[in-house]
């Protein structure tokens, strides 16, 4: 499922709804259940909400038990993501790992993002 295809998706619409009224389990687990049914699986929508921090704990979990399984298959723009979630959450040498693997994988965004987290001085 691309980008686009998830404007045609009534449960993403449903998600992005829930997301509006706060919603964020609801948003999560809809959200989460696209990704899960799709052949691309980029978790950009759960990845998103982790690093607005609008995820529980027991979904951060349950997203990064999934995005740990993507790292194995080799799926750059979900361990892109991933590597921005640890970025937002302070564990810069995981997210080191995850954006120079993405960027290993030829995923266009993910050097930029490397050489922001090494390059920019840490307040």
């Amino acid at each position: 499922m691309t980008d686009l295809s998830y404007f045609n998706n009534p449960d993403f619409a449903e998600g992005l709804r829930c997301q509006n009224l706060g919603l964020y389990p609801q948003a999560f687990d809809l959200f989460f259940t696209i990704e899960s049914a799709g052949y691309e699986r980029t978790f950009r929508k759960c990845c998103e909400m982790a690093w607005s921090n609008q995820l529980q704990e027991r979904q951060l979990d349950r997203l990064f038990y999934e995005l740990d399984l993507e790292v194995k298959r080799k799926n750059g723009v979900a361990i892109y993501n991933y590597g921005l979630v640890m970025e937002f959450k302070q564990n810069i040498a995981k997210a080191t790992e995850l954006l120079n693997i993405a960027d290993q994988l030829k995923v266009p965004e993910a050097r930029d993002a490397l050489m922001r987290l090494l390059l920019v001085p840490k307040k």
